[in-house]
């Protein structure tokens, strides 16, 4: 994964979805992490901060042990593990998808 990516995704949460404090971080030499606030919460739970890791759609294989190191490298550059990790899908065309990643087991919500 590039850098470019992260900039893809940066350039559509800032300018698209009107995020601010948008920052790209590098978190190892192939994983870049996005962090930023959202206009409005984006469900009930009190974060302050959102944390993206852009990826492909062409390389959509994820392991539970590369989501896990997610966490692990964001707590280390944030000070805390993230409660959720948000991961932005880039498809060919230039479309971008957001998914939830949450930690551990959550509590189904209710509407």
């Amino acid at each position: 994964m590039t850098s470019t990516l992260a900039e893809q995704v940066k350039i559509n949460l800032t300018h698209y979805n009107q995020w601010s404090d948008v920052v790209i971080h590098a978190v190892s030499n192939e994983l870049f992490a996005i962090s930023g606030k959202p206009p409005q919460k984006l469900d009930d739970k009190e974060i302050d901060v959102e944390w993206i890791v852009p990826k492909t759609n062409s390389n959509s294989k994820l392991s539970v042990d590369e989501i896990n190191q997610w966490f692990k490298r964001i707590a280390e550059i944030h000070g805390n593990p993230p409660q959720r990790i948000a991961i932005a899908v880039v498809n060919d065309d230039g479309t971008i998808v957001y998914y939830f990643i949450h930690e551990g087991i959550v509590k189904p919500r209710q509407n």
